[in-house]
């Protein structure tokens, strides 16, 4: 028997730990885990539980919601309030001039546009240019690269978000950096919904 489609959430705090959004991640068990072989189909059923068969105030208050998207799916409609949830461009999609002209239409449509597991590399300027959020792994880095990275962004108009925080000696490293957005167990891990639902009262 297939088993349940699922989700799990993952805060996002600012630099006063407070909870500003929440990442939501694709489970196909109670385990917490994802298995995703197919990112298109995670994604789509992920959109589908979350604003369709639950109710997203259920999901994330009045929070918003990030979600990642394949390159497949920035070029679909998209029927969600877009007040609701932020759009994660994934890092593995290829950079070229169909993919930033679609960034660009979703940025006039007046989607927030995050930048997932960001490595600056050829090509990626022009995606800095329209996107609002950068979301940078810090277990990729040493100090001195994570910090020649923020100084390589400062001329961009961009909001940092430092992902996977795992101690507080590195959070307290990223706002000195200048972040203003923190994710990672340090903080809180994902919390997976239980198949029954998102029952408010209990799933925290």
């Amino acid at each position: 028997m297939q088993e349940p489609v699922l989700m799990a959430r993952q805060p996002i705090f600012d630099n006063e730990v407070g909870v500003v959004a929440y990442e939501l991640l694709f489970r196909q068990s109670e385990n917490n885990e994802a298995r995703v072989t197919d990112g298109d189909s995670a994604t789509s059923e992920l959109l589908i539980n979350a604003f369709t068969h639950f109710n997203i105030d259920d999901v994330v208050g009045n929070k918003r919601a990030y979600v990642n998207f394949t390159r497949k799916l920035l070029n679909e409609p998209i029927p969600f309030d877009k007040r609701r949830f932020v759009i994660e461009v994934l890092e593995d999609v290829v950079i070229d001039s169909e993919l930033v002209a679609c960034v660009r239409r979703l940025v006039d449509e007046g989607y927030t546009i995050a930048l997932d597991d960001f490595i600056m590399q050829p090509g990626t300027e022009a995606l800095l240019e329209l996107a609002d959020i950068v979301k940078i792994d810090v277990l990729e880095y040493t100090d001195e690269e994570l910090g020649e990275c923020v100084r390589r962004l400062a001329p961009y108009n961009l909001t940092l978000l430092a992902e996977k925080v795992e101690t507080h000696e590195m959070y307290d490293r990223c706002r000195k950096l200048g972040f203003e957005l923190f994710q990672g167990y340090f903080l809180s891990r994902p919390q997976c919904s239980p198949a029954s639902g998102f029952p408010t009262a209990s799933w925290p």
